[in-house]
């Protein structure tokens, strides 16, 4: 679309010179202009409302305004492109890191198309244009489209669907609606420019396209230009052409004209005014038949053929440039202008409804508390002793000059022309009256004087009666009617006197009967001459009555703090008829004063500006009326919309005249009709939903789905309606969840924290100011139910819900058959428990049992093996030997197992050389692998920790079962082991072979006890018993480690041991004694099995040492009692005083050598016990020579 309103545009000013640009200029927030039209009751005195950069404009440099479709204002600053929605200022500018801004902030042209595209050109930056869904900026400069004239760009247009634009040196630009660019510039053909630099395109309602550039103005119909000659002349600078109907207007630089299909060009009277530097920039009609023109000198309003008036600057604005370069009108009439550094201003578009005065416009200062009417327009009376004639006609201020001098001092309170023309002036001292024809003055003051006015406050009030005797009246209540023409005090009433008098008044005036009625604090009271005073018409209640006025002859309405009251003549007195208050949209307030126009609506002045209060008929018999209530504040014209007491007087022609707390003075026209209604666009600014932790925009046309968990649908509206945003009302519904409509006052925004599942209609809608409806908006949309509440959920749900009545009728017949079978798990459970414990108790017999008579078979063995023997009988020997050992480590292995069944596995750590425990235990198997032919490896990686903290033991009972097994399955090849670091920290022991190798399903039976890798197959050819691998594990597990296998049949098997065991540093190497010849000991061996005994007490003999033995504990006391022995060996388990009872027996006989227990126990509690019992070594039977020698040796130290 093309705006009628913009001229130049952004024309590039700040570097070719004054034609090439626009400096920032003012538009007075308040200014005058002395023309009057015809139908106008108050002087026109245009107020602007002011929005700056403190309201979030982004500068005060503004040549373009424009409207998009949806009612938004658009503006072109040169801090960027601005949007305002009537509350809020949203801002596009350049931004370095996104390609989709603005080449630069500082804009010069501005245009929306009737695709309601964007069309921005910044300086020197070439076009951009941004689509309806304002997401962003495409560019088109010349270096990408070289058919571009240039990249500076003075003005856009568009027509239809093809975008215009003018540049500076690069003539007339088209866009094509296919994307093409065309190019007009000066030449000889019939598409000819006068100039390259193109200051203003328009088309015409023809649909004729109009070039103004600066050499003159080209017509284009469509094929070829033509060249237009002005009246002017031909080589004008054309600043602005503005479409108007029919017609076209056309600014340049020698004055304004205006072109008329039929009769062409024609001058206006008043062109010249407007020639360079006063060219016209912008124009746009009033909506009266006037026009405003935005000129290089300031903002103008045509009148006519007369002089277009200047609107004049206000003493605020002084010091400011005065440029102007764009206007804007609104659909609905009002007009927002730019002020340079100051910021955009709006003016209503009844704004000739209200003329406010100031010192700007003549007055003379101080506050206005006392107005009347008079026979050339108003007499106001001022603080500071000012008193002036408002013609309420032109806006002229008259000072009374007479005796003004004399006046400074007085602080007047009130007024009155009298029926004789003379000034009556009420002040703190007392009363003038002052003939303007003559000069004279005459005063009375307070006190105890002949005809003295009452002393009791301020001469509030002054009205003459119809009998021509004039009242005066105060604040506090005294009332003196006096002679009009002597001055002569008739009558006085004063609080003091017995007559029924009101305490305070706040209000007093003529009643119908001609005769003086006040309100205050004891009703409302009327003057009866007959009886000389003052009688109740209405009693004040418990509120006072604050102001009053009257419809015709019966009918009151009165004002006090909770609303109106309407009361009404009868044969019965005074009724109250009516009431208006909050509930009808008058708020609870104080009022200054009441007026009655003559259209009878009410006029309430108070600290919140005034109210107008219309009926909606006459007379209505309701007792609560149906009344439609308007508030008048600053934002429709007000300087201040805090009314001063008695300051609100309604002129006999309809015209309102107030005061206000600033000091200014206020003529409103009671009789100029409201705008006519214009359906404000109500739109959907945001809405978007919580859905975890981030905001998930939904689409303003409805239709979308909530999920089940989000969160707080959050909603903001927008009422495009500039008179008064903030008194702009919104109201929602949500069908299904408000019961009726919700008012949300001035905030167009509403939360709704959570939403049952259901389809949903939101209404939304919104009244301006005035209260004109926006039309109602309905959004539909959806929140899904969770999927226990969606269709197929409770299809599962009920197919869940049969299937579990089938498995409760299938569980009532199951249900004694689960009772046996409970019954017998119990029993089973109990046996297994009972088998657990006698297993356990069997092992630990088995083991003490089979180590006493294994110490006899291996002992025997052992000295055996010390004797003479041929080979054969030696062979026999170690057979048995052998034989006893494997007997051994079964025990050992099955003892172990249920240790760790039992949780009591525990570990000895201890630091150990690791390197030295592998060269143990490899010395031990590698001759058993070199005897079976194979070949034995040893690799200990460099990187191998040395020391370690573990349990030697453990350790050493590993590799044996690994190694022993390798050797054992291995028929040919190698067997090794491998020992490295494993990271972070620990060791990992590889032994690998040869063998046969194991499939995986043997692997995942390996580790369980009792297997084998093929069974009963493998035990018949291998022997063992399944519990090597199965140890082997649990022990890895409970150094926090594991054992991993590694196999394919017939290529050998690896078993990785990851033990993450501590590397700590090398122990201390203890002094060892010689190994020279060992001191015999005088021993006593206390054991109660004679061949365990005979064992025993050989091995030691064989040391060289002696040898007591005692079958018993009290023998052993006995041969103690008799003998000094260096060591005592005994066993735990004796008849009568068992080893742990005599060891403390010894103990508490002071017994101080050495104490050895030899046990056949195999359980964990057994050597802490012998410990605590006082005992200094520990052996688990079988014992080997040894072993006995190494213990004897510790024990000894």
């Amino acid at each position: 679309m093309v705006e009628a309103c913009t001229g130049t545009g952004g024309m590039k000013g700040r570097t070719s010179g004054q034609w090439k640009g626009k400096a920032a200029a003012v538009l007075l927030l308040l200014v005058s202009a002395w023309a009057l039209p015809a139908w106008a009751s108050v002087p026109e005195i245009p107020r602007f409302r002011l929005m700056s950069v403190a309201d979030g404009l982004p500068s005060t440099t503004i040549p373009v305004l424009a409207r998009d479709k949806a009612g938004f204002l658009w503006l072109a600053t040169w801090d960027g492109v601005a949007r305002y929605d009537g509350v809020n200022f949203r801002v596009w500018r350049h931004e370095p890191d996104d390609p989709a801004s603005l080449p630069g902030n500082v804009v010069q042209a501005l245009h929306i198309d009737e695709q309601d595209r964007v069309w921005v050109a910044t300086e020197n930056g070439g076009l951009s244009m941004m689509g309806p869904e304002r997401r962003g900026f495409r560019h088109f400069r010349r270096a990408q489209y070289p058919e571009m004239g240039s990249d500076d760009i003075f003005t856009i247009t568009s027509h239809g669907k093809e975008v215009w634009f003018g540049t500076f040196g690069g003539g007339l630009n088209r866009i094509t609606a296919d994307g093409r660019f065309l190019r007009f510039r000066p030449g000889a053909d019939d598409e000819n420019l006068p100039s390259d630099n193109v200051l203003s395109i328009a088309f015409d309602q023809q649909g004729q396209m109009w070039v103004g550039t600066m050499s003159g103005l080209v017509r284009y119909d469509g094929k070829r230009t033509h060249a237009e000659t002005l009246p002017a002349g031909e080589a004008l600078i054309i600043y602005s052409l503005t479409p108007d109907g029919d017609s076209l207007w056309a600014g340049t630089s020698g004055g304004m004209f205006r072109w008329r299909k039929d009769s062409g060009w024609s001058t206006p009277s008043w062109s010249r005014m407007f020639e360079r530097p006063n060219a016209v920039n912008a124009l746009t009609p009033d909506g009266s038949g006037e026009y405003w023109l935005a000129s290089q000198g300031g903002l103008w309003h045509t009148d006519g053929d007369r002089a277009p008036t200047p609107i004049a600057q206000d003493s605020q604005g002084a010091g400011v440039g005065r440029v102007v370069q764009t206007l804007l009108r609104e659909p609905d009439g009002g007009l927002w202008v730019p002020v340079p550094t100051r910021g955009v201003a709006y003016l209503r578009a009844d704004w000739r409804r209200i003329a406010s005065f100031t010192p700007a416009q003549g007055l003379g200062g101080g506050l206005y508390r006392g107005l009347a009417r008079s026979a050339q327009g108003l007499w106001l009376v001022s603080s500071l002793g000012g008193v002036e004639r408002l013609d309420t006609v032109s806006g002229e201020v008259t000072p009374l000059g007479q005796q003004a001098e004399r006046f400074r001092q007085l602080r007047f309170t009130s007024v009155l022309e009298d029926r004789q023309g003379r000034l009556w002036l009420g002040h703190r001292y007392g009363l003038i009256r002052l003939d303007p024809g003559s000069g004279e003055v005459r005063e009375w003051s307070n006190g105890n004087g002949a005809d003295a006015v009452p002393d009791s406050s301020s001469i509030d009030w002054l009205v003459q009666a119809r009998d021509g005797s004039l009242w005066l009246g105060t604040q506090l209540g005294s009332l003196q009617r006096r002679d009009a023409d002597t001055g002569k005090v008739l009558t006085t009433l004063t609080q003091s006197e017995s007559d029924p008098l009101p305490q305070e008044i706040e209000a007093m005036t003529l009643g119908p009967d001609g005769q003086p009625w006040t309100a205050g604090t004891a009703g409302v009271r009327r003057w009866d001459s007959d009886t000389q005073s003052f009688v109740t018409v209405v009693r004040a209640g418990v509120e006072r009555i604050l102001s009053f006025a009257f419809v015709g002859t019966d009918t009151i309405w009165l004002h006090r703090l909770s609303g109106l009251e309407r009361w009404q003549s009868s044969a019965d007195g005074w009724q109250q008829s009516a009431t208006v208050g909050p509930r009808q949209g008058l708020p609870a307030l104080e009022s200054t004063g009441l007026a009655v126009d003559p259209q009878r609506r009410l006029w309430l002045a108070t600290r919140r500006g005034v109210f107008r209060i219309e009926l909606a008929a006459d007379k209505t018999p309701a007792a609560t009326p149906s009344v439609r209530v308007r508030n008048f504040g600053v934002r429709d014209g007000l300087m201040s919309q805090e009314f001063n007491d008695r300051g609100l007087l309604m002129v006999d022609d309809g015209l309102l005249a107030g005061s206000t707390a600033d000091g200014s003075v206020m003529l409103l026209d009671t009789q100029l009709p409201d705008s006519p209604p214009h359906t404000p666009n109500l739109l959907i600014d945001g809405l978007h939903v919580s859905r975890g932790d981030r905001a998930v925009p939904l689409s303003p046309q409805g239709g979308f789905e909530l999920r089940p968990d989000d969160q707080e649908l959050q909603l903001s509206l927008r009422l495009l309606s500039y008179e008064n945003p903030l008194a702009n009302r919104y109201r929602s519904r949500l069908e299904g969840f408000d019961p009726d409509w919700v008012d949300q006052g001035a905030s167009g925004e509403r939360v709704f924290s959570t939403l049952r599942p259901g389809h949903y209609r939101l209404h939304l809608q919104a009244f301006d100011a005035s209260g004109t409806p926006s039309e109602e908006k309905v959004l539909k949309f959806q929140v899904l139910p969770p999927w226990y509440r969606s269709g197929w959920g409770i299809a599962l749900l009920s197919a869940l819900g049969v299937l579990l009545l089938l498995a409760l009728a299938a569980a009532y017949r199951r249900r004694v058959r689960r009772r046996t079978e409970y019954q017998l798990a119990q029993h089973k459970r109990e046996v297994a428990e009972q088998a657990s414990l006698a297993k356990t108790r069997f092992l630990a017999t088995l083991g003490h049992e089979v180590r006493t008579p294994m110490t006899g078979v291996l002992g025997m063995s052992e000295l055996l093996l010390g004797t003479p023997l041929d080979d054969r009988q030696r062979n026999y020997t170690s057979s048995i030997q052998q034989a006893g050992q494997h007997l051994l480590r079964l025990v050992n292995d099955a003892l172990d197992l249920a240790r760790i069944e039992a949780g009591k596995l525990e570990l000895d750590l201890q630091p150990l050389d690791l390197r030295a425990l592998v060269n143990e235990v490899t010395t031990m198997n590698a001759p058993i692998a070199q005897k079976r032919g194979l070949q034995f490896e040893l690799d200990y990686a460099a990187d191998a920790p040395a020391h370690v903290m573990g349990d030697p033991l453990r350790l050493r009972q590993i590799l044996h079962n690994l190694l022993g097994n390798a050797i054992k399955f291995t028929e040919r090849g190698k067997v090794g082991l491998r020992v490295s670091s494993l990271s972070p920290q620990g060791v990992r022991l590889e032994v690998h072979d040869t063998g046969p190798g194991i499939n995986t399903h043997q692997q995942a039976r390996l580790f369980q006890r009792f297997e084998q890798a093929e069974g009963a197959r493998t035990a018949a050819r291998y022997g063992g018993s399944g519990l090597g691998l199965a140890i082997c594990q649990e022990l890895a597990v409970a150094m926090g480690g594991a054992i991993q296998v590694d196999s394919k049949p017939g290529l050998g098997t690896r078993f990785l041991v990851d033990l993450p065991l501590q590397t700590v540093a090398a122990p201390t190497p203890v002094a060892t004694q010689g190994s020279g010849a060992v001191e015999p000991l005088n021993l006593l061996l206390v054991e109660d099995d004679a061949t365990v005994a005979e064992v025993i007490v050989a091995l030691l003999r064989a040391r060289g040492h002696q040898v007591t033995h005692a079958p018993n504990g009290l023998a052993a006391l006995g041969e103690i009692a008799a003998q000094r022995f260096d060591i005592a060996l005994l066993d735990l388990d004796l008849p009568g005083l068992d080893g742990l009872a005599l060891a403390r027996q010894l103990r508490l006989g002071g017994f101080s050598a050495p104490l050895l227990a030899i046990t056949a126990r195999a359980d964990a509690e057994a050597e802490p016990q012998a410990r605590a019992a006082g005992f200094d070594a520990f052996l688990r039977k079988p014992v080997t020579g040894d072993m006995l020698a190494e213990a004897v040796k510790l024990a000894r130290g």
